[in-house]
C-alpha cells in the first residue's frame, strides 16, 4: 500500500461528498495502493449507487457489532469479518470509479436504476431514502437515482422482498407490481409479486399499509393493511382479499420477525429450531459445522437477518431454493 491512510474524519468526509479536491485525491490514493482484487466490477456511470451500497454494506456491519450474538469460541473471527468487510467495501468502491459493469444492477435510459438479486441467497439492499429491502432470489426492483424533486418516493418491484421504509409523512412510499400498487409511509411488510405467478401478496409487520388493484374494473379497488394481517390479489379477477397472518401455535414465514435465545448451543440444534419456527428445511452441508457452538440472543430478527449473523460468526455461507435452505463451511476447528 502506498500513501497515508486516511483518518476515518476524512473516509467519512469522502463517502459523504463533503471532502476537497486535494482530500479526495488523498483517498483516492490510498485507494489505488490497496492493490485490492475482486471478481466484481463496476462502471463509473453507477458511482451513485456503488456509495449506497457500500453504505448499505457498512450499516449492516454496524447492525452487527450490537451484542445480540456472540460465538463460544473464535471471537477474533467476528472482528477480523468485520474489518475485511469493511476493507472490501472500500476496494469495491474503489473499483467502481475505476472500471466495468459486471453486476446485477444497471443504469436504465429512462434515469431508473435496476438491482436484480441474481444469487441464491436473501441480500439486503439499501435505496437512497436509506428504506432497506432483503431481497429474495430472483426479486428485482427498479428505482430513482434521488427522490429529491418527486411527489413521493416510487419503485417497481417484482419478485419477493421484505422492505422496512423509513417514514417521511410528506412523500409516501410507493411501489408498483403490474396492477397492484402498495403505498406506505413508514413501515415493514413484506411483498411477493412474481410476474410468473396467478396471485401476490402483501403481509404487513408494523405500521399500515394501503394495497390497491386496477384491473378491468372502472375504479381500482383499495385495501387497509394493519399489523399481522395479509392481502392477496389474484390477477385474474384483480380481487383483493385480506386475511390475518397467524403468529402463534403455526409456523412463521421467513419475513416474521422472531425472538430466539440459545446458549451453547451447536449450530445443528439452532438449525433444527428455526425449521420449527419457520416454513423451510434446512441442510448442514458438512457435519463439522454442525458442532460450531454460539450464544445467541436473535431479537425480533426475520430468518434473513438471523442466517446471515451466523454466516458473519463462524464464516459459513447459505444458498435458498424456495423453502430449502443448505448451509456450508469448514467448521470451526479447534478455535
Amino acid at each position: 500500500m502506498t500513501g497515508k491512510t486516511p483518518s476515518p474524519e476524512l473516509l467519512q468526509k469522502y463517502l459523504a461528498n463533503e471532502c476537497s479536491e486535494a482530500e479526495r485525491k488523498l483517498v483516492d490514493a490510498w485507494y489505488q495502493g490497496l492493490h485490492l482484487e475482486s471478481t466484481e466490477t463496476f462502471s463509473a456511470s453507477d458511482e451513485e449507487r456503488l456509495l449506497l451500497h457500500l453504505q448499505s454494506q457498512i450499516a449492516q456491519q454496524k447492525k452487527l457489532l450490537h451484542p445480540k450474538i456472540l460465538p463460544i469460541r473464535g471471537l477474533w473471527l467476528y472482528a477480523g469479518g468485520i474489518a475485511a468487510m469493511l476493507a472490501l467495501c472500500f476496494g469495491l468502491f474503489y473499483l467502481g470509479r475505476n472500471g466495468k459493469d459486471t453486476t446485477a444492477s444497471q443504469v436504465f435510459p429512462d434515469s431508473l436504476l435496476v438491482f436484480s438479486n441474481t444469487q441464491k441467497k436473501v441480500v439486503h439492499y439499501l435505496l437512497p431514502d436509506q428504506t432497506q429491502i432483503w431481497l429474495h432470489p430472483g426479486a428485482e426492483v427498479h428505482y430513482p437515482r434521488t427522490f429529491a424533486g418527486r411527489k413521493n418516493r416510487e419503485i417497481q418491484f417484482e419478485g419477493e422482498g421484505f422492505f422496512n421504509v423509513t417514514r417521511d409523512s410528506l412523500y409516501p412510499f410507493v411501489i408498483r407490481s403490474g396492477t397492484l400498487t402498495t403505498q406506505v409511509l413508514g413501515t415493514s411488510f413484506n411483498v411477493k409479486a412474481y410476474a410468473d405467478q396467478p396471485v401476490y401478496s402483501v403481509a404487513v409487520v408494523t405500521g399500515s399499509v394501503s394495497v390497491s388493484a386496477s384491473g378491468q374494473k372502472a375504479q381500482a379497488e383499495t385495501v387497509i393493511l394493519k399489523p399481522q394481517q395479509q392481502v392477496t390479489f389474484e390477477k385474474s379477477t384483480s380481487q383483493l382479499t385480506i386475511n390475518n397472518v397467524e403468529t402463534r401455535n403455526t409456523l412463521q414465514e421467513t419475513w416474521q420477525p422472531v425472538s430466539l435465545s440459545f446458549t451453547d448451543a451447536s449450530l445443528a440444534d439452532i438449525t433444527e429450531r428455526l425449521q420449527k419456527t419457520f416454513r423451510v428445511k434446512i441442510k448442514i452441508e458438512n457435519p463439522a459445522l454442525g458442532k460450531c457452538e454460539l450464544k445467541a440472543d436473535f431479537d425480533r430478527q426475520n430468518l434473513p437477518e438471523i442466517l446471515e449473523m451466523i454466516n458473519t460468526l463462524i464464516g459459513s455461507t447459505y444458498e435458498m431454493d424456495g423453502d430449502h435452505i443448505v448451509i456450508s463451511g469448514e467448521g470451526c476447528g479447534d478455535i
